[in-house]
C-alpha cells in the first residue's frame, strides 16, 4: 500500500478507491437479486434489517478506533519531528556559550545533520531506509559534546543542558526512523477491508421497494467508507506520498536559527542504509 501512495496522487487514490466501492456495491445488488427474489427479500426485510444494523454498528465502532489509532499516531509523529528540531536548535544555541573551537565543531555538525535530514534522508524514509551520513554527524556531534571538559560553573550548566538535548535528538531521531513504514499489521487491514464488504451485502439483502433509491443509499455508504478507508490509509504512512509529512520544521530550524552550510556534499544514492 505505501508504493501506491508514493507514486500516485493522493486524490487520484480517493477517486479510486470511491469508484472501486460504488463498484463493489453495484456488483453486491446484482449478485443478491440475482440469488433471491424480489419477495423473498421483502419477506425477511424485518430479520435483514436487525443484522445490518448490528454489523453496521459493530463495522462503524471498529473503523472509527482505527481511524482515530492512526490519528493519534501520526500526530505523535510529527509531534516528535517537532522535538527533534527543537534539540537540534538548543543544541546549536548552547554551543554559543563554549569555546570558539568546540563551539565551530558542534555547529557545523548541526548544520550537517540539518542539511542531510532535509536534502536527503526525508526521501529515504519513504522506502524505509535512512541516510548514512545524517547518522555519521548526528555520531560525530555525539562525541564531541561527550568530549567536552567543563572549565567552570556556566560550562557545566551548559553542558548539562547539551547532554540532555543530546539525549532528546537520539530519541527523536530512533522514533522517527523506527515510525517511518510501521504501519498497521495486515491482518486488520483483512477485516477492515472484509468488514466493508460484508456489510455492503447485507444492505444489498435489505429491501426497499425502489429498487434505485436504495441503490443510491448504498452508494452513499459504500462511498463514506471508502472516504474513512483513504484516510487510513493514507495517514497510516505519515512520510509516503505528496500529502506524506513535510521536514518544515527542520527547514524552519535552518532558515531562522541555522545557517546553511555550503561545505556539504548532496549524498549519493550509496550513502543510504537499510
Amino acid at each position: 500500500m505505501a508504493s501506491l501512495f508514493a507514486t500516485f496522487p493522493a486524490w487520484t487514490i480517493l477517486i479510486g478507491t470511491i469508484l472501486v466501492s460504488c463498484l463493489l456495491t453495484y456488483l453486491a445488488f446484482k449478485i443478491l437479486r440475482s440469488l433471491f427474489t424480489t419477495e423473498e427479500l421483502e419477506k425477511f426485510k424485518e430479520v435483514t434489517g436487525i443484522y445490518v444494523s448490528m454489523i453496521g454498528i459493530l463495522y462503524g465502532v471498529f473503523l472509527a478506533f482505527i481511524v482515530i489509532a492512526i490519528w493519534e499516531n501520526y500526530d505523535a509523529v510529527k509531534n516528535n519531528i517537532d522535538k527533534e528540531a527543537d534539540a537540534l536548535g538548543n543544541l546549536y544555541r548552547d554551543a554559543k556559550g563554549l569555546p570558539p573551537g568546540t563551539k565551530y565543531s558542534i555547529d557545523s555538525c548541526v548544520r550537517k545533520y540539518v542539511t542531510y535530514v532535509i536534502e536527503s534522508e526525508w526521501k529515504m524514509m519513504a522506502n524505509n531506509k535512512e541516510s548514512k551520513d545524517a547518522m555519521d554527524a548526528r555520531n560525530k556531534l555525539q562525541n564531541l559534546i561527550i568530549k567536552i571538559k567543563p572549565h567552570d560553573l556556566g560550562e557545566q550548566v551548559i553542558y548539562s543542558e547539551m547532554i540532555s538535548n543530546l539525549n532528546d535528538l537520539t530519541v527523536a531521531r530512533r522514533i522517527r526512523v523506527n515510525t517511518a513504514n510501521a504501519g498497521l499489521p495486515m491482518i486488520l487491514w483483512v477485516i477492515l477491508f472484509g468488514g466493508g464488504l460484508l456489510l455492503l451485502f447485507y444492505i444489498a439483502c435489505f429491501y426497499v421497494e425502489n429498487y434505485k433509491f436504495h441503490l443510491w443509499l448504498a452508494f452513499g455508504v459504500s462511498g463514506l467508507i471508502a472516504i474513512l478507508l483513504f484516510v487510513a490509509m493514507q495517514l497510516n504512512y505519515p512520510f509516503v506520498g505528496t500529502d506524506g509529512l513535510k521536514p518544515d520544521a527542520f527547514i524552519s530550524l535552518r532558515k531562522h536559527n541555522v545557517q546553511v552550510d555550503t561545505t556539504v556534499m548532496k549524498p549519493t544514492a550509496g550513502d543510504a542504509i537499510k
